[in-house]
C-alpha cells in the first residue's frame, strides 16, 4: 500500500489537500479530503449590522463573490420583511449580475484551472503510440490548453490559444459586471430590498455587446458552430435523445472529414467542446464513434454506492414573469434553474430545505452536538493546536470543512446536479446513455460536459433578461431601515457556479446579528466523513478508481497521479479568501483583522 498525498492541489481557487491510499495495482482504496483553511466569517459577523452581510460575505471568494452578495441580500430581504416587495427589475438585475459571473467563473475553471490537465505529459506518451492521429490530437491538446509556463522532455511549450483567449473573455465578463455593479470582484450592487443601481438604455446596449463578443469566442474556439445552433439542438431539443443525437452526428461528421488528413484544428470545425467530447470518453469515443483511443474520463470520479450520495440544487435565477417578490423557500417552479434533490439512483424528489444539516464529527470544531441545522448552527474552532492534525487518517478529525448533509446523505452540488435536476436535454440524455451502456452516469466526463453546457444555457437566458425583461431607469429597491430587522430571521438559498449556497441569519432586539451560517458549495463537495461515517462526495468519487492517466494505461505512476488530479479538480474546488494563518505553536497573541 502506498500513501499518495496531493498538498496543495494546485490550479483550484485556494489551497486543498487530498490524501489517498493506493494498492499495488494503482487502485485508490481510501481517501481523505482535507480543507485546511478556517473561514471564520460566521464568527466576525456576530453583533454586526446585518446590512453589512451583502458586502462582507463576498470576501469569502474572489472568483464567485457575486453569489455570496445575492445569497446574503436574499436572506436580508426576508430578515427585513420585504421579500414580497422586491421589484421585478431588481430581481432581473440580480439575474444579470449572477449570469455574467457564472460564465466568467465556468470559463476560468474549464480553460485555466482544469483545461491544462488535458495537456499533461502522460497524454503525450499515451497518444504517441497511435501514429499520426495520436500526434495530431496531442498537438491540438497542447496547442490549446497548455498553461503559461510549461516545460517537459526539454521542450518549452507556449501557452495554448484557447487558454489565452479565455483569459481575455473572462476580463470582458468582469468589465460587464463593473458597468452595472461598480467593480469586480466585490461589487457594490446588492442591498436589502433590491439593488442600488438602475441601468440606462446605454448600459443595456453595452451589456448586449459584451454577450455578443463572448458569443464570437464561443463560436470560434469553444463549439465550432454558433451558440444559437448548439442551443437550438440541445437545450431546446424536443427530447434528451435528440440532443445526444445532434452531438453524436456532429462528432461523426467532423471525424469523417478529418480521419484521412488527421486535421483536428479549430479551422476544420473542431471546437474545444467537440474535441473533448470525442476523445475524453471511452463510451463516446471508442464505442460509439469507433476511435482507437480515448482519455477514459468516464471511468473516473464515479460513485460506487448510490445509497450514500445525492444531488442537490437550491435553484437559481428568478423568473421575471413572476413579477415583484419571491418565495424564500425556493420551490421548484420559482427559479429558471430549479431547486430539487435527486437521489443516487437518479430519482427526483421534492426539495425540503428543513432537512439540511452539518456534521462536525471529522472536523476541527467543538460542539456538544455532532449534527446541527444551520438555523441553530455554531462555529467554535478547535483551540488546542495539538488537536489540529490532519495526518491521522480517515478515522480522525482531518478538515476545517464541516460535512453538510441532506437528510443524512452527502450531496454533489454544481452544474451536473443542477442540469440533471432541471432535466436539461443534453445532460439528461448523456447520463441516460451512460447508464444504458453499463457506465456510471456521473463521472468526470459528464461533470465537465455539464459545466460546458451550463455556460451556453446561461448565455442564452442572459440575453433574454437584458433585451426583454430589463426596463431602463426602473424602480429597483424598496425602502428599509435597521429597526425592521429587530428579532427576526432570514434565509438566502441560491446557487454559486460551483453549487448550492445558503446563508442563514438571525438578529436580536437591537437588530444586530446573533447568528450567521454560510453553507457553501465546496463544503458540500469536499466534505469529510459525516457522523455516520459516510465519506464526502470527492472521497467517494476517488475510492475504487485508478490513480494514473486513462485507467493506468501506461502503468502506475505515483509521481503523476493524474486520476486524483482530474477528479479533485472536476468539482471546481474553491477554498479561496478564507483565513490563511493557523498558529499551531500557541505562542503568538491573537490579532484583530479588519475586512474592508
Amino acid at each position: 500500500m502506498v500513501q499518495v498525498t496531493i498538498d496543495p492541489l494546485s490550479r483550484i481557487e485556494g489551497h486543498y489537500r487530498i490524501n489517498t491510499e493506493v494498492d499495488e495495482d494503482g487502485v485508490i482504496t481510501d481517501a481523505q479530503s482535507n480543507a485546511l483553511l478556517f473561514r471564520g466569517f460566521e464568527k466576525f459577523l456576530l453583533n454586526q449590522d446585518p446590512r453589512d452581510a451583502a458586502l462582507l460575505t463576498q470576501r469569502i471568494c474572489g472568483v464567485c463573490p457575486v453569489c455570496h452578495s445575492i445569497a446574503a441580500a436574499n436572506a436580508l430581504d426576508e430578515l427585513f420583511g420585504v421579500i414580497e416587495e422586491v421589484p421585478k427589475d431588481a430581481l432581473v438585475m440580480r439575474n444579470i449580475h449572477q449570469g455574467f459571473n457564472f460564465i466568467a467563473s465556468h470559463a476560468a475553471h474549464i480553460y485555466i484551472l482544469w483545461g491544462p490537465d488535458l495537456a499533461n505529459p502522460a497524454y503525450h506518451n499515451i497518444l504517441m503510440q497511435y501514429g499520426e492521429m495520436g500526434n495530431a490530437v496531442w498537438g491540438e491538446l497542447a496547442g490549446r490548453f497548455m498553461p503559461i509556463v510549461n516545460q517537459f522532455n526539454g521542450i518549452r511549450y507556449p501557452a495554448g490559444s484557447s487558454y489565452l483567449g479565455a483569459i481575455r473573455e473572462q476580463r470582458h465578463m468582469h468589465d460587464a459586471i463593473s458597468l452595472v455593479a461598480g467593480k469586480m470582484p466585490h461589487s457594490v450592487l446588492q442591498h436589502v430590498g433590491g439593488v442600488v443601481y438602475s441601468p440606462t438604455i446605454a448600459d443595456i446596449n453595452e451589456l448586449v455587446a459584451y454577450v455578443e463578443k463572448t458569443a464570437e469566442f464561443v463560436e470560434a474556439f469553444t463549439l465550432g458552430v454558433s451558440p444559437d445552433t448548439w442551443i437550438e439542438n440541445t437545450y431546446k431539443a424536443s427530447s434528451p435523445q435528440k440532443a445526444v443525437n445532434f452531438v453524436l452526428e456532429r462528432l461523426q461528421e467532423l471525424l469523417d472529414n478529418s480521419l484521412v488528413s488527421n486535421d483536428f484544428s479549430h479551422s476544420s470545425g473542431w471546437g474545444d467542446v467537440p474535441l473533448f467530447a470525442a476523445f475524453g470518453s471511452e463510451l463516446v469515443g471508442e464505442q460509439l464513434l469507433g476511435l482507437p483511443i480515448s482519455m477514459k474520463m468516464d471511468r473516473a470520479g464515479v460513485y460506487p454506492d448510490p445509497d450514500k450520495i445525492g444531488f442537490l440544487s437550491y435553484g437559481v435565477f428568478f423568473k421575471p414573469e413572476n413579477g415583484d417578490g419571491y418565495d424564500p423557500t425556493s420551490p421548484a417552479d420559482e427559479r429558471v434553474i430549479p431547486s430539487g434533490y435527486m437521489n443516487g439512483n437518479l430519482e427526483l424528489e421534492e426539495f425540503d430545505y428543513r432537512i439540511i444539516s452539518e456534521s462536525i464529527t471529522h472536523s476541527f470544531y467543538i460542539d456538544e452536538e455532532e449534527d446541527r441545522s444551520p438555523w441553530n448552527g455554531v462555529t467554535v474552532p478547535e483551540g488546542d493546536p495539538d488537536k489540529i492534525d490532519y495526518t491521522k487518517g480517515s478515522e480522525s478529525r482531518y478538515s476545517w470543512a464541516k460535512a453538510p448533509n441532506y437528510g443524512g446523505i452527502p450531496c454533489e452540488v454544481g452544474p451536473l446536479a443542477r442540469l440533471m435536476i432541471m432535466g436539461e436535454p443534453l445532460t439528461t440524455g448523456l447520463v441516460q446513455t451512460f447508464q444504458e451502456n453499463g457506465y456510471s452516469p456521473v463521472n468526470n466526463y459528464t461533470r465537465m460536459i455539464a459545466r460546458m453546457q451550463e455556460v451556453l444555457v446561461v448565455m442564452s437566458e442572459l440575453m433574454k433578461w437584458i433585451l426583454q425583461d430589463l426596463e431602463p431607469d426602473a424602480k429597483v429597491a424598496v425602502h428599509t431601515d435597521l429597526s425592521m430587522a429587530k428579532d427576526s430571521t432570514g434565509m438566502g438559498l441560491w446557487e454559486a457556479p460551483r453549487g448550492a449556497l445558503g446563508h442563514w441569519i438571525a438578529t436580536g432586539s437591537d437588530s444586530m446579528v446573533t447568528l450567521y451560517q454560510a453553507v457553501v458549495p465546496s463544503t458540500w463537495n469536499l466534505a469529510p466523513r459525516n457522523s455516520q461515517g459516510i465519506p464526502g462526495p470527492v472521497e467517494q468519487a476517488l475510492i475504487g478508481t485508478k490513480i494514473s492517466a486513462a485507467e493506468n494505461a501506461l502503468g502506475v505512476d505515483y509521481a503523476n497521479p493524474l486520476g486524483i488530479l482530474h477528479t479533485g479538480r472536476s468539482y471546481d474546488p474553491c477554498l479561496a479568501c478564507a483565513v490563511h494563518t493557523i498558529d499551531r505553536t500557541g505562542k503568538h497573541p491573537g490579532h484583530t483583522i479588519r475586512v474592508l
